[in-house]
């Protein structure tokens, strides 16, 4: 979907005349990219939140978002607005179950939020219009995901939990300044597939640097979705890499290759000696990481047998968005917490409806991301995005992820639905 702005008049002749519009242009353009570059710095600073779940780094999205608008009213261009079929059917699933729910204000107020994050993808893919903006943001994220892993890592030497993010109830955990260690995970994989996407840092030895401090930031925060949205990430990246390179056959040998030895390694290595062992284990991340990965498997099957039970006594149009605490605990169930799945959330929340929505995003993503892999992208887009595979890789992971953990609401993650959308839309060879 597309509009074009409205342009202002100009002056019919002279150099003056002329020269307003391209100054406006080039100013106005100027200020959107700034804007939205040091928003995608500020993404991990998710903490305090205040009303709405307000948070700082909102702040970054406001003045992104405003400084596109004007941009967009100082000379005109055509916008894009991409997932909008999808996003509209989860809007209007999340309406319905909110209005017939038990929190019908929260849940709104969970819609209005939505609404920012569209528009926050939205400017993400309409200032990323040019190798240059794209560029721009794209080396931002990569660099600034490599100060926070480091700011991080300060943290645990210093024993500062400002840097670190550790809270009471999470242990030893690490979640930076987000507000849990399996988004601050998913930010550092992200980040290391943008790096990847990139090749930036430009130096082979820096760069391997990057992805070994952002795996071992992965590490710390003990995050088990993160482990394997990585795994996976990393495997897609590589397929799609062979295939790119030299074609089908050895793509599907690669991955062939990867599977098998994936199958014997599962066959070899005893996974419950592993968790036990880490049970143990004399780093604290360690035992609150791969050390509970059995009490995590249980409340996640605990927390399916629970959906599936409020799925089948809710409204067929949902009960409307986070509304799924407030009625396991009118329920009285034993463990009491949000659906830990984005696509269950989105059915018992949203309803058939915007059940349909997201997988629509589903697919739209993901055509969208093999897009760029099948074609040559266009001169400048090359350059900037040199592995387009890695993005593709980046999108798989974070959508596994989603199976076992709730990311939809969190900003990076439309930021990365949004520099997917900008490289289909603008870096495609016409």
């Amino acid at each position: 979907m597309s509009v074009i702005a409205a342009a202002p008049a100009g002056a019919a002749n002279g150099t003056r005349g002329a020269s307003l519009p391209f100054v406006a242009r080039y100013s106005g353009e100027r200020l959107a990219v700034g804007a939205a570059a040091a928003a995608v710095a500020m993404l991990p600073i998710a903490v305090p939140q205040g009303a709405a779940n307000l948070a700082p780094n909102d702040l970054g999205l406001a003045l992104a978002i405003g400084a596109c608008l004007f941009w967009v009213g100082t000379i005109g261009f055509r916008c894009r607005f991409p997932y909008t079929i999808p996003l509209a059917l989860g809007l209007l699933g999340g309406t319905a179950g909110a209005l017939v729910g038990p929190v019908p204000v929260t849940g709104l107020t969970a819609l209005i939020q939505d609404v920012w994050l569209i528009a926050w993808c939205w400017t993400v893919v309409n200032v990323g219009r040019s190798p240059r903006n794209l560029g721009i943001l794209l080396r931002t994220w990569a660099y600034s995901g490599i100060c926070w892993a480091i700011l991080a890592f300060v943290g645990l030497a210093t024993g500062s939990t400002l840097l670190t993010g550790q809270v009471t109830r999470q242990g030893s955990r690490v979640q930076i300044t987000l507000d849990d260690p399996s988004y601050a995970a998913n930010y550092f994989f992200i980040s290391f597939m943008i790096i990847w996407a990139t090749q930036r840092p430009r130096r082979r030895g820096v760069r391997l640097a990057a992805y070994a401090l952002l795996v071992a930031g992965i590490a710390t925060t003990g995050s088990n979705s993160g482990l394997v949205g990585l795994t996976v990430g990393v495997v897609i990246a590589t397929t799609l890499g062979t295939y790119r390179r030299f074609g089908v056959v050895p793509a599907i040998t690669t991955l062939a290759f990867i599977l098998v030895v994936g199958s014997v390694a599962a066959s070899t290595i005893s996974l419950q000696s592993i968790q036990a062992k880490a049970h143990d284990s004399q780093f604290a991340f360690v035992r609150d990481g791969i050390g509970r990965s059995p009490q995590s498997a249980g409340q996640r099957q605990m927390l399916l047998h629970e959906s599936i039970q409020l799925y089948e006594r809710g409204n067929p149009l949902g009960e409307g968005p986070v509304s799924t605490k407030p009625r396991l605990r009118k329920q009285m169930v034993a463990l009491v917490k949000e659906a830990h799945d984005d696509y269950f959330a989105a059915l018992i929340e949203r309803g058939p409806v915007g059940f349909i929505g997201i997988l629509i995003l589903v697919a739209s993503l993901l055509l969208r991301s093999l897009s760029t892999i099948k074609t040559t992208l266009a001169t400048g887009f090359s350059d900037v995005v040199v592995r387009p595979n890695a993005l593709a890789g980046a999108l798989a992971g974070t959508l596994v992820a989603m199976t076992v953990y709730e990311l939809l609401h969190v900003r990076h993650v439309w930021a990365l639905f949004g520099v997917v959308a900008a490289v289909s839309i603008w870096g495609r060879r016409q």
